[in-house]
């Protein structure tokens, strides 16, 4: 199964490779369907001004969604996580039973909420629950056991289990008439899967509202301390005031048009988290745009050497998310991160 480019997940990286040519310095970009961008900074031991700017790209993302594949084995629609199962179509209240209570109900962009099951960040959890149904799961939890693939399993082992041909890729996906599965690896580490998707297939998208929004940076703020904790680092403390410097510099690249980590002004990461009262000792800041959903942007940024950088700098100990959403800008998804210590 080749790589095949979509507007879902023709991931572009910002890149700020700087190179002589006829015309000076130019910006490199890769280009795709859909223009989708990451970008990285950080500046670790010091409140100075200046920044290192990302300097390394990823390739385009697969994406099989195009392509119908034949449905799995017997009990496709299982997973195994927390000692218990979670099947597509059973009702919310069997996984209350099973599960207890979440400790939050996000809302999403789509019709279906995530019961959040987040007070291990080692064992993640989201569940899509539509109309009192089971339609879809989210985890990375260390014990998830979907058809044979757990945590850590190989590229080959996924290959086998799913009777596919898939190329590594940060994520990977099967779709069959009745749901889409997506396998995320860690494309520049490991080369192991590190979590799960899976999504009944009439699922729709109904836009983004005040709630989803905030919704939508506590899911980002979640996945990434998963990523510390499985990692043996110390998880981010959630900083509301950061939150609202992310918030405003999405919202600013949006309204703006442009996607860089300094603004119009030139001011710096630093300088925006010092408006809003925040004196740091160490500051780093990851940005994407035009991304699908708060879990693929979450794992693109982990699959990118110095987003990954800041997700896991142990110097780190707060962490603020904003994201905005504008159906007229550039790219409509804008997110910024923001950890300091």
């Amino acid at each position: 199964m080749g790589k095949i480019f979509s507007f879902r997940y023709a991931l572009l990286l910002s890149v700020l490779l700087f190179s002589i040519s006829s015309y000076g310095f130019v910006k490199a970009y890769i280009h795709g369907h859909r223009e989708q961008y990451i970008s990285s900074l950080q500046d670790v031991d010091t409140v100075s001004p200046e920044y290192d700017m990302l300097k390394n790209t990823i390739d385009s993302v697969i994406d099989s969604s195009l392509v119908k594949n034949p449905a799995l084995i017997q009990n496709d629609k299982t997973l195994n996580v927390l000692g218990t199962t979670i099947e597509l179509g059973e009702s919310a209240d069997s996984i209350l039973d099973k599960l207890g209570s979440p400790n939050r109900i996000a809302k999403t962009e789509m019709d279906f909420d995530y019961y959040v099951y987040n007070n291990n960040y080692s064992k993640l959890l989201f569940v899509a629950i539509k109309d009192n149904k089971v339609a879809g799961y989210y985890t990375d939890s260390i014990d998830f056991n979907y058809l044979g693939i757990t945590s850590g399993s190989s590229l080959k082992m996924v290959n086998e289990l799913l009777n596919t041909d898939l190329a590594m890729d940060y994520v990977m996906t099967h779709t069959t008439e009745n749901y889409i599965l997506h396998v995320f690896m860690d494309e520049i580490g490991s080369h192991r899967v590190t979590g799960i998707s899976l999504l009944v297939a009439n699922t729709n998208d109904i836009g983004y509202t005040a709630e989803s929004i905030r919704d939508t940076q506590l899911i980002v703020y979640d996945l990434t301390n998963s990523i510390r904790k499985r990692n043996g680092i110390p998880i981010l403390s959630w900083s509301s005031t950061a939150a609202k410097a992310a918030a405003k510099h999405s919202i600013d690249m949006a309204e703006n048009a442009y996607f860089e980590h300094y603004n119009l002004y030139n001011k710096t990461p630093g300088d925006r988290l010092k408006e809003e009262g925040i004196y740091y000792q160490s500051i780093g800041e990851n940005i994407i745009a035009g991304y699908e959903n708060a879990i693929i942007c979450s794992h693109a940024w982990f699959n990118s050497p110095e987003h990954r950088d800041n997700i896991l700098n142990k110097n780190y100990k707060n962490l603020g998310v904003g994201f905005t959403y504008l159906e007229d800008s550039i790219y409509k998804t804008y997110i910024t991160q923001n950890f300091f210590k």
